[in-house]
């Protein structure tokens, strides 16, 4: 396979906010996995931590709400941007790739509703920056090719205490540029590899216009590499 692109990218990926932790709790911990402009659109991670508890009796479980969601509202819009969210356990964290598609720009507001925790979470996108200790990205994100009306694009390398997480995709305009079987998530058209034994946990995910996976290692200073089989594309991150 070839790390070499094919054609000109479309754009460069734009980081809006860089990661930040909304919530921070003894109970629970939220955060952002940074806020980007991608080929297909608005784009964040959201992550929930429960830390891992002392020994001992458990206290009750807290209430859950039945409400889950991520949008993100804009000023004079009367409706929010709701997310095609794609959800990957990994122990005490559980990822939510969060995918608005294109939103413009403007007073922009991400709004993040949890079951178990009994309010909002809002971040202004022109707010304050929060600093702080938390989830970085260690690799920055970027489009690795665009060929046959199909742009491949990753949303970096985030990096928490426990591990590491990536988010790779493939996104075209054209409905046929994604079609025929060599797309099919069954046989696996985006992989990810770490250079670490310990085995990952991945979500994949197939649309009319995107094919996507999720990938996640127990494994703070892991490297991995992303696979296109379709593209022909190999590319270390």
């Amino acid at each position: 396979m070839s790390d070499s692109t094919a054609g000109p990218a479309p754009m460069d990926i734009e980081l809006v906010r860089p990661p930040e932790i909304l919530l921070a709790h003894e109970e629970v911990r939220v955060f952002h996995g940074g806020i980007l402009r991608t080929p297909a659109g608005l784009y964040t991670t959201i992550g929930m931590e429960t830390p891992a508890r002392p020994a001992g009796p458990r206290p009750p479980a807290p209430p859950r709400f039945g409400q889950y969601g991520v949008s993100v509202t804009r000023s004079g819009d009367r409706f929010a941007y709701s997310a095609l969210a794609t959800t990957l356990s990994a122990g005490p964290i559980r990822f939510t790739s969060c995918l608005f598609g294109p939103v413009p720009d403007g007073d922009l507001v991400l709004d993040v509703v949890l079951p178990t925790i009994p309010r909002r979470l809002v971040l202004r996108f022109d707010s304050e920056r929060h600093d702080g200790s938390g989830p970085a990205l260690v690799a920055p994100p970027a489009i690795v090719r665009t060929e046959a009306g199909v742009t491949l694009w990753h949303a970096g390398v985030l990096a928490t205490d426990a591990g590491r997480l990536t988010h790779v995709e493939a996104t075209s305009a054209d409905d046929r540029a994604l079609g025929g079987a060599k797309w099919d998530v069954e046989h696996k058209p985006l992989t990810v590899t770490w250079d670490d034994p310990t085995p990952p946990r991945e979500a994949h995910q197939r649309g009319r216009d995107f094919v996507s996976t999720d990938s996640w290692i127990a494994a703070p200073h892991a490297r991995g590499t992303l696979s296109c089989g379709p593209l022909d594309v190999a590319r270390g991150f």
